[in-house]
């Protein structure tokens, strides 16, 4: 603080020293007095920029600054903070869907001969998710921002119908004809976690700074778990079936498919193009008041800076006229 501090100081006394030659004297002094006093705050202004120079280049906050002529500076923990609750809001507010999903097994089953066909449809009626995300970790340097954010599927259901029918071939009714199987089935999705990565792309205008989040593409995977019931409902049909039908259902696995498709889980793309940009607000007013007279100011945006420390706004400013009823 105290670098600041004196940072500051030498500002001032510089834009005093800039100022103190349009002063108007109260006593006059000849050519020679006034060229000595001339010298002299030349020579202070030369001390006070050599010194601010010094400060600059200690103060570790004030380094890679543009070379504008007006620079204005946003300290990195407070657009950290912005950035970090912008995040967690969007993706703790997301529920991930999927719906009507499909997968079929046929086949034929022999037993010596052909005995029969199959057909085996399970369609996954519906997945959801809710995600939840840790702190996101925002670092600056190097003019970027480069963002890692741990996205957590929390919670979630699932439903599915499974179809079985078989085709019985040369087999009587009373053995093992033709069959169908339908039941219902549910259950949780198991929690897991995904590191996610990515940047902010900064824009700027003389009023504030933009910061656009970019991400690639980011897939998440929603793993089912079958209820208890689920799998006892499924079991306790398989074992009412015997004979040559519990011979074909065990080639056919109807658990075993089912286990399969939803322990793969489904993958779900996080939207994250839904992640609106982020202002931060601050620039340069285009007016400025002297003496109680309101004056434009034109302002020319420079280049953005992002360091450890800062993000670094910079812009050169001319000065206009006084502000009309026509002025903007």
């Amino acid at each position: 603080m105290k670098a600041v501090r004196a940072f500051a100081a030498a500002v001032a006394g510089l834009a005093v020293l800039s100022s103190a030659p349009a002063c108007r004297r109260d006593e006059a002094a000849s050519p020679e007095q006034l060229r000595k006093e001339t010298q002299l705050l030349e020579k202070e202004r030369d001390e006070l920029k050599s010194r601010l120079g010094d400060l600059i280049a200690r103060e570790p906050r004030l380094l890679g600054m543009p070379g504008n002529g007006v620079r204005v500076g946003v300290p990195t923990a407070l657009a950290r903070t912005l950035v970090q609750r912008v995040l967690s809001g969007f993706v703790d507010s997301v529920t991930l869907k999927l719906q009507n999903l499909k997968v079929r097994k046929a086949g034929k089953i022999k037993k010596v001969v052909n005995i029969g066909e199959y057909e085996l449809d399970v369609v996954i009626d519906e997945v959801t998710g809710k995600l939840e995300t840790g702190q996101a970790e925002v670092t600056f340097g190097g003019n970027q921002i480069t963002v890692a954010l741990p996205v957590r599927v929390a919670s979630g259901q699932g439903d599915a119908t499974i179809d079985f029918k078989w085709d019985g071939k040369n087999i009587s009714g009373a053995v093992c004809g033709d069959m169908e199987i339908q039941q219902k089935v549910s259950g949780s999705v198991k929690p897991d976690s995904y590191p996610v990565s990515g940047g902010l792309l900064l824009t700027a205008t003389a009023r504030q700074i933009l910061a656009t989040p970019k991400f690639p593409v980011v897939k998440v995977k929603l793993k089912v778990e079958p209820s208890a019931d689920s799998w006892a409902a499924v079991q306790k049909i398989l074992d009412e079936k015997g004979g040559v039908c519990g011979f074909v259902l065990d080639k056919v696995d109807i658990a075993g498919v089912l286990e399969n498709l939803v322990g793969k889980g489904f993958d779900v793309r996080l939207p994250t193009e839904k992640i609106k940009a982020m202002a931060v607000p601050v620039g340069i007013a285009p007016t400025m008041s002297v003496r109680g007279e309101p004056l434009t100011l034109g302002v020319k945006v420079g280049s953005l800076a992002i360091t450890e420390h800062m993000i670094w706004l910079g812009a050169d400013v001319a000065l206009g006229g006084p502000v009309t009823g026509d002025s903007p």
